[in-house]
């Protein structure tokens, strides 16, 4: 998949190919079965017209412009991982500004879109809006659309059970602790990736040594808590269990995530990892004291196991 960090460039690269686009737009965060859906309609699409499926999204999600921006469910790099295993053909993913923002559908639709992509098809969301005050509807793009001779596609919602799958819907089921619910509608297992720093050694004195993993604050955790997970490094799996939080227990208030890995011990220092979340076990307790964290610590892994092996 090829990236690219401005409709200029973007352009270039296309017009040298002399080829057409076929385009979807959003900001794609989660990059869900919901985007999932749309993203394979815009591949289809494209091999019909025999032009390029192009995803054109953003580096700063657009309500840290319109409204209040939410925590990411997807690193940036994690992201664009994601929408290259769909197999688009290109990339687009510049900053949303102020001049993006307060830019007329019509001028965006046809500078951006018929100009700088030279698209010849849009696939679109069933919530989907753009343009100044979010005029930029479908009955507007229809009509553009056809102005054109542009095609233009609107996907219906994805659901899993009675609900439709959405970046907000995931993040509160996320902060509920619903991971396997959360996991469903994502396709895929929910994760953190970050660096291993060295903590403060109380679980080790605990007798369960972790990996304490550097978060970036922008980024989604889930409910304060333990979890089974998987981490991997370098290509390496191995199942553990993750705790959320603070450690009310000895009066630390700031958030963290460390990994106590099932019957091994390594030295994962400075090393990125990802950690994905597999099931939720319990919520964030205080102990009165080290005694009763090492007991419960080692129910957790005991729950933790069994899960697996179920």
């Amino acid at each position: 998949m090829k990236i690219w960090n401005s409709i200029l460039q973007a352009r270039q690269e296309i017009n040298n190919l002399k080829l057409n686009s076929v385009v979807t737009i959003g900001n794609f965060d989660g990059v869900h079965r919901g985007h999932q859906a749309i993203i394979k309609r815009t591949l289809d699409l494209a091999q019909e017209l025999n032009s390029l499926a192009i995803a054109l999204t953003f580096s700063n999600h657009t309500e840290s412009l319109l409204g209040e921006s939410p925590l990411l469910l997807n690193i940036p790099l994690f992201r664009r991982k994601l929408l290259s295993k769909q197999g688009l053909d290109g990339l687009l993913e510049v900053e949303f500004n102020q001049n993006l923002a307060d830019m007329e559908p019509e001028t965006f639709f046809e500078t951006w879109l018929v100009k700088g992509l030279n698209i010849k098809a849009l696939v679109i969301g069933h919530d989907f809006r753009f343009g100044q005050s979010g005029r930029g509807d479908y009955q507007l793009l229809k009509r553009m659309a056809v102005e054109t001779g542009i095609s233009l596609e609107r996907v219906a919602p994805v659901r899993e059970g009675d609900e439709v799958i959405s970046s907000s819907r995931i993040r509160q089921l996320l902060a509920e602790g619903r991971i396997e619910k959360a996991n469903r509608m994502l396709g895929y297992n929910f994760m953190i990736e970050g660096e291993v720093i060295k903590g403060e050694q109380i679980g080790r004195k605990l007798g369960y040594p972790t990996a304490n993993i550097r978060l970036e604050p922008e980024f989604l955790l889930p409910c304060y808590g333990v979890y089974l997970v998987r981490l991997s490094v370098e290509n390496v799996f191995y199942f553990g269990v993750a705790n959320v939080g603070i450690k009310p227990t000895f009066g630390r208030f700031h958030p963290l995530v460390e990994v106590y890995l099932f019957d091994v011990e390594i030295n994962l220092y400075h090393k990125i990892v990802q950690v994905e979340f597999l099931r939720f076990i319990r919520p964030e307790n205080r102990f009165a004291g080290p005694e009763a964290l090492r007991v419960q610590i080692a129910q957790d892994v005991e729950n933790a196991q069994n899960l697996l092996k179920s």
